[in-house]
């Protein structure tokens, strides 16, 4: 692929020219100002991390394209995600394996946390930046409105937030699963495990998220994500220190438990799973205007049975969602569908997706 290709507007090439509007963050219950302002001498450690790391969703100057509701909808290139994850994991693992080969031991437990929360850092960096350059050319879902950026008043929550994401996932797979003593192997399963264990995520992810807006008792962890009507990738597991807990590591530990129960998985067999998992948990939050569904998924007939989920699913859970909503999953619909919890989209029309439109996601 193309380092930097990305089909841009309009959504097709038979839609109607648009000009780039600037971006303005939300300045509701998730105001962001703050970097925004030309004097930086109130910003503290996280505000400048988070500038130096460039992961603002909705930095000063940007731009993007404001659709009509008739517009055509391009579609998500899985081809191009699989070419995003595969280099990328494929780089680390190499590294660790020329690492054994030429020292004649493995990582020990503390290196290859360290390591591998790295890669998921990194990782989890990577796409917000390539999720905010397809955002910029193609435009958001209800483009009328503004999305929520990181909030005034919330920095370094929203920084903390990824940060568990990317280490303490590593260190839970490192413990549970890790033997240094043992060769370095990808499970001859994985075009079976890579999808089977994203349906795992998913079922318990349902029905934790399900519980959290259907218990008065849970939902006092939940109403802070909720706070984010018009999300953005940043704020994937903004939360209540609970349910990122919950997010971080109960559902991860749980799915590959479930998973192990019929399919061998070993260290970084979870890692490239969770490669998968990540783009779609960060994508699911972007409110990007595209149609498609994860790449995990390819030899899944879940559109078909009206089981794929689009990022616009999500989307509706945050926006016309509070306590009572719908669309629980995160990965599928396939749980939404089977117990009746599936929000009717209203952006991604059949009549208006433009199959021979692709948006191709760039790597970098």
């Amino acid at each position: 692929m193309v380092a930097t290709r990305v089909q841009a507007a309009p959504a097709s090439s038979k839609g109607k020219s648009h000009s780039p509007q600037p971006v303005r963050p939300s300045q509701g219950p998730l105001k962001s100002t703050w970097h925004r302002q030309d004097d930086k001498h109130g910003w503290g450690f996280f505000h400048w991390l988070i500038h130096l790391i460039d992961i603002d969703p909705l930095p000063p100057a940007s731009t993007t394209i404001v659709h009509d509701k008739d517009d055509p909808i391009p579609v998500w290139s899985n081809l191009s995600a699989h070419l995003f994850i595969w280099p990328r994991f494929g780089a680390a693992f190499a590294l660790q394996y020329a690492y054994a080969h030429f020292t004649g031991h493995n990582f020990g437990l503390l290196t290859n946390m360290l390591f591998w929360g790295t890669y998921v850092a990194l990782y989890g960096i990577n796409v917000i930046r390539s999720t905010r350059t397809v955002a910029q050319r193609i435009g958001f879902l209800q483009p009328h409105k503004s999305r929520d950026g990181i909030p005034d008043h919330r920095v370094r929550e929203v920084l903390q937030s990824l940060a568990m994401t990317g280490f303490l996932r590593p260190v839970a797979a490192t413990l549970l699963c890790y033997d240094p003593s043992q060769d370095m192997t990808l499970s001859p399963w994985l075009p079976v495990l890579i999808p089977v264990f994203a349906i795992a995520v998913d079922f318990w992810f349902y029905w934790y998220h399900r519980a959290m807006h259907e218990s008065e008792t849970l939902w006092r962890f939940h109403r802070t994500h909720h706070t984010a009507k018009l999300p953005t990738t940043v704020l994937s597991l903004y939360a209540d220190s609970v349910q990122e807990w919950g997010d971080v590591l109960v559902i991860p530990l749980l799915a590959h438990l479930t998973v192990r129960l019929v399919l061998p998985m070993g260290f970084h067999d979870w890692m490239l799973c969770w490669s998968y998992v990540e783009m779609l948990e960060l994508m699911g939050h972007s409110g990007i205007r595209c149609a498609g569904t994860s790449p995990a998924f390819d030899c899944l007939p879940l559109a078909k049975l009206d089981m794929d989920i689009v990022i616009e699913d999500h989307d509706l859970h945050h926006s016309n969602g509070w306590k009572k909503s719908g669309n629980y999953g995160k990965q599928t619909r396939i749980f939404d569908k089977l117990f009746g919890t599936v929000m009717p989209r209203v952006e991604m029309l059949d009549h208006l997706i433009d199959t021979s439109d692709k948006v191709w996601f760039p790597q970098w």
